[in-house]
């Protein structure tokens, strides 16, 4: 923030958040996993703002993580310009972390902080992406986290491949997928499943259908789990049977090609780039 020229950082949710998929930023930062709340940091405060939905698994989630609750009443545009104002930011920047909040959202904020006193009031700035910077490296406990994801990931891919037969639909197999992973261990599945078969699977991103898989067709499945906040996204590719010898001989090249181009990445890398990636 400092090397912004930043006194303060706002991050918010860019929508009602019900699916905890898309305040990341502001999760990361304060441990809050609620669809709904509003972040401020300064040099030294650190604020959560919920509604009283969210007090208790505010203070259950943040506060040991050196947050102080805030109490979010009435319209959330006035009550999060009452935060900002007891944070005593006035004259100062404040830096809007763009990824996190709509221009309508913005613009209530805006007019909100309007109706303060000049010399409390912050000047609102576009921050840059200091939170995703940080998020690019990760400590070993969230590399810890996305080994578990993937590796729940695999495994329901697994189950659900054990148990496939002609006759069920794309939209029959997605459902087990997503059950798959829950009984694996994960807290649900980190985006909507994707399984295509046939011509349909060409669409890299088809939508399952209601139509049956048919023997001998090729099978796209497209999934990812979350584990503790952190996602996998994974694509298996098999067929229903044995398959036609066309299949087989794509199925090789990408294979080949894939593997040689991991191995020349991990050839061309340093030790420090190794130690990063490792890290």
């Amino acid at each position: 923030m400092t090397k912004a020229g930043l006194a303060g950082l706002f991050i918010a949710s860019p929508v009602d958040d019900v699916f905890g998929r898309h305040s990341q930023n502001r999760r990361y930062v304060s441990g809050f996993t609620g669809s709904t709340g509003y972040v401020l940091i300064t040099e030294s405060q650190a604020i959560v703002g919920v509604d009283s939905r969210y007090t208790e698994q505010a203070q259950r989630e943040s506060v040991s993580n050196g947050f102080r609750v805030f109490d979010i009443k009435g319209k959330r545009s006035e009550a999060c310009a009452g935060m900002i104002a007891q944070a005593g930011l006035g004259r100062k920047k404040l830096g809007i972390s763009g990824a996190d909040l709509s221009y309508g959202e913005f613009a209530k904020l805006n007019t909100a902080l309007g109706e303060i006193g000049a010399g409390d009031r912050p000047l609102l700035s576009a921050a840059p992406p200091i939170v995703e910077k940080l998020r690019v490296r990760k400590d070993a406990a969230e590399m810890a986290s996305l080994e578990r994801s993937i590796e729940i990931c695999d495994r329901a891919y697994d189950t659900v491949l054990a148990s496939l037969l002609p006759g069920q639909t794309e939209t029959a197999v997605a459902i087990a997928v997503e059950q798959a992973i829950r009984h694996a261990g994960g807290s649900g599945v980190s985006f909507g499943t994707i399984v295509a078969g046939g011509p349909w699977a060409a669409m890299p991103h088809a939508t399952s259908r209601d139509e049956p898989l048919r023997e001998g067709e090729m099978v796209v499945i497209d999934m990812g789990a979350i584990f503790g906040g952190y996602c996998s996204d994974l694509t298996r590719t098999t067929t229903l049977g044995e398959g036609n010898a066309k299949f087989r001989e794509i199925y090789g090249i990408v294979f080949e090609a894939q593997r040689a181009a991991i191995e020349g990445v991990e050839v061309g890398m340093t030790g420090a780039q190794a130690d990063r990636r490792v890290r």
